[in-house]
């Protein structure tokens, strides 16, 4: 079992080689977020699709608190039970990121309270793979072609990697709305590069990404 979960979680890292080198904005709503209604096109270095509430004072805010960060299967998925070990692996590092991210400039908390953003955030799209004779049960977001498709039949690129993200920013108190993004990120050849490299590029990217924009948004 133990073999099995890290075959699975360097198969995710195969995957993710070279993420975080382009966006996409051609982008699926996976249903994570409650109101997709409001979001615009993000335009040049933003996400995909972008919500930030008219006259939202960020300013207020230097604390933050997240839930755990879900996982999204994709609509397309033939097959939708996945080992829950390796979902844990996979959210963890993604929520680890996103509280690294934020250090050094707001308080991490874990309950709602005047000052504090609730952060909600899920990987999207996500493909379990059916074990067959003599394999073993893989995670495989979208994007990831193994073979006989190219990109005419499939609109994706035959060995490249795709992941994708949603996220949303509430008062911590009233539960309103502040901001949300949906983003998909693709890369070049799916290389395996080594344990966790590109999987830092993906998850990395999106947490990075995540503190400019609110630091962005109070002024600082």
């Amino acid at each position: 079992m133990k073999m099995t979960r890290l075959f699975a979680i360097l198969m995710f890292v195969t995957f993710v080689a070279g993420c975080a080198a382009s966006g996409m904005k051609d982008v699926t709503k996976s249903g994570f977020l409650v109101d997709y209604s409001k979001l615009k096109a993000g335009g040049e270095d933003r996400a995909a699709l972008v919500y930030i509430k008219e006259g939202a004072n960020f300013k207020r805010y230097d604390k933050v608190m997240f839930d755990r960060v879900a996982i999204m299967l994709s609509d397309k998925a033939e097959y939708k039970v996945v080992d829950p070990a390796v979902m844990n692996e996979l959210t963890t590092y993604y929520q680890t990121a996103l509280i690294n991210a934020i250090k050094g400039g707001y308080q991490l908390v874990d309950k709602p309270g005047p000052g504090v953003l609730r952060v909600r955030a899920a990987i999207t799209g996500v493909k379990p793979s059916k074990p067959t004779a003599n394999t073993l049960s893989t995670i495989l977001p979208v994007g990831w072609i193994t073979s006989g498709a190219t990109k005419a039949v499939s609109g994706d690129n035959m060995g490249t990697g795709e992941a994708a993200t949603e996220i949303d920013v509430l008062d911590s108190l009233t539960g309103q709305r502040l901001a949300a993004a949906v983003d998909r990120r693709q890369g070049g050849k799916s290389a395996f590069r080594g344990k966790w490299v590109d999987t830092k590029n993906a998850f990395d990217f999106w947490a990075k990404r995540f503190r400019e924009r609110l630091d962005e948004a109070r002024g600082m």
